[in-house]
């Protein structure tokens, strides 16, 4: 860890933080050799257990959760025993499940326990979102690891990940999921691992976006105490650009306001009275990388902003909500990818391309040409998309068809696709 790291630990936590912050990774360390190791050399497999990991503190939701609901909804945790690795069980006390157990994975301090690292070397499948390479160094023999990942995008590996050793751990799997065939090449250029690893079968959350679980005058009533259920909606999902994330060469873009193509707080409430002229209403979504961020929404009547707090209270995952929208204003973010499903207009807005292309580069060489949707490049082409989504044009329609065999490869159902591709 750097030391900028260590300061920050220490300004947030304190002396105490700061101590058990460190003592949990040097316990962990220890485990993983004593346990993990262990476990790998005198155990085997348990061919009736499947073990799912999602990410920090963000622990039930994306694929994995979509995966395992389809799974109960199935029957399937009558013949197989599930184990979730997760921040916190004490959140999930409250569900009973069928042969599903909440186990701890890391805490707030960094420490995994001894069970996940018995769960993980035993199980027939690990199944993760996001990197966990600790949890899978070691696995008995006959153990598949398949990353179900967040997300295809636009942009290139992080730099962290463009070394050997950031290479490395993320190919630790034996098949990834990808949304369709072009993504084939970018991934397993990015994750350097064979081609044959990455399945272009798309992604289990895609069941929620494209069959949410409310109507969509339900959904934004339940979330935001919407009422106006006939209203266009769209939904703005930007990329990060400032992080804490080391080596994040994005932090260096320079932009005007925390919204590309906005110059400032004054443009927001404009475009709050032009949503109101349209009869539409705009919802934000925070990346969870953003840091620099104010969700202030004083004055603000026709925008809303979304966390994963509100989607939790309500019982509605990201992907349902999206599925309920018009349409979509991103960048570079896989959202703009997942939303092309819908057959719905997308907006990307491309305020600082060419600094993002010189810091962090594009998987593709000339990624506008897998881009099916309105460029926008200041507040007046945020206003024109609002304008045509408001009157029901599709500017890309023809572009976006002719994209999806190569971006997508669409299924009536993704998550009995994947449980076929496994042999469950």
């Amino acid at each position: 860890m750097s030391r900028e790291a260590g300061k920050k630990i220490l300004r947030e936590q304190g002396i105490s933080g700061f101590v058990l912050h460190y003592g949990a990774r040097a316990l962990t360390k220890v485990e993983k050799k004593v346990i993990g190791k262990g476990t790998a050399r005198f155990c085997k497999i348990k061919k009736n257990r499947l073990v799912f990991k999602n990410r920090e503190n963000l622990d039930f939701t994306d694929n994995p959760r979509a995966f395992f609901d389809y799974l109960l909804k199935m029957g399937y945790n009558d013949k197989y025993e599930i184990i979730w690795l997760v921040s916190d069980p004490g959140k999930f006390r409250h569900l009973n499940y069928k042969n599903v157990k909440f186990v701890t994975a890391e805490n707030r301090y960094g420490w995994n326990s001894c069970r996940a690292y018995y769960y993980a070397a035993t199980a027939r499948y690990f199944f993760f979102s996001h990197n966990t390479q600790d949890l899978l160094d070691y696995g008995c023999e006959g153990r598949q690891i398949i990353n179900l990942w967040h997300g295809c995008g636009y942009k290139g590996p992080e730099q962290g990940m463009k070394t050997e050793a950031g290479q490395k751990a993320k190919s630790e799997f034996d098949y990834g999921l990808v949304p369709g065939p072009v993504f084939v090449q970018t991934k397993s250029a990015a994750w350097n691992c064979e081609k044959e690893k990455i399945w272009p079968i798309g992604y289990p959350r895609y069941d929620w976006m494209l069959h949410p679980s409310m109507e969509k005058g339900e959904m934004l009533k339940e979330i935001f105490g919407w009422e106006r259920a006939k209203s266009k909606v769209v939904m703005w999902m930007p990329t990060f650009r400032k992080s804490n994330l080391k080596g994040c060469r994005e932090s260096e873009i320079q932009m005007a306001y925390q919204l590309p193509g906005l110059s400032g707080k004054e443009d927001l409430k404009k475009l709050d009275l032009h949503l109101k002229k349209l009869d539409m209403f705009l919802i934000i979504k925070k990346h969870p990388l953003q840091t620099e961020w104010s969700e202030d929404e004083n004055e603000l009547v026709n925008i809303r902003y979304v966390t994963e707090a509100m989607l939790e209270q309500a019982g509605v995952q990201l992907a349902e909500l999206m599925g309920v929208c018009d349409g979509l204003i991103s960048d570079y973010s896989s959202a703009a990818v997942d939303f092309m499903l819908l057959h719905r207009p997308i907006a990307y807005v491309l305020e600082d391309f060419m600094a993002y292309k010189e810091k962090r580069g594009f998987v593709f060489e000339d990624p506008l040409a897998y881009m099916p949707g309105e460029k926008l490049y200041d507040y007046q082409g945020i206003e024109a998309f609002l304008e045509h989504v408001a009157a029901g044009e599709d500017l890309y329609k023809e572009e976006r068809e002719r994209l999806m065999p190569v971006m997508h490869n669409p299924a009536e159902n993704y998550c009995r696709r994947l449980v076929q591709w496994l042999k469950l």
